[in-house]
């Protein structure tokens, strides 16, 4: 009996350890940091309201705030965290689309609460050409 015994709990401590060896190796990865910033008109220097940023939009002081987006990744312990390459784009209709654009060779490493603060961005507005 007591063999028995042995044997089950040998068995029970040795999946606890397995379990945690796989969990130390699913490891969260940043798609894309939080990023802040305003948006303003550049021929009057004044905050556009609803301003399309990624998939937010801008208030009425042109801020805008993206959330941070995190996956979860099975790796190895000593393999590197992924590129970080966001785009996100930046639209109002009467205005020239313009886009966010960061790219960080070791960025999917980003600890969570990862913030980037974009400086302020200006948008020109479209020409309008009217022929007679």
């Amino acid at each position: 009996m007591n063999k028995l015994n042995l044997r089950k709990y040998g068995t029970i401590i040795t999946l606890i350890i397995v379990a945690f060896l796989f969990q130390s190796c699913l490891v969260s990865r940043c798609q894309r940091p939080q990023i802040m910033g305003y948006i303003y008109d550049e021929g009057t220097k004044t905050p556009i309201e609803n301003c399309k940023v990624g998939e937010s939009l801008t208030n009425a002081m042109g801020y805008f705030n993206l959330k941070e987006m995190r996956y979860s990744q099975f790796t190895f312990v000593g393999y590197e965290a992924p590129p970080l390459h966001v785009n996100e784009t930046i639209y109002k209709e009467g205005y020239e689309k313009k886009s966010i654009d960061l790219h960080n060779p070791f960025g999917g490493g980003m600890r969570k609460g990862a913030v980037h603060k974009v400086d302020t961005i200006y948008l020109k507005k479209n020409v309008v050409t009217v022929l007679n």
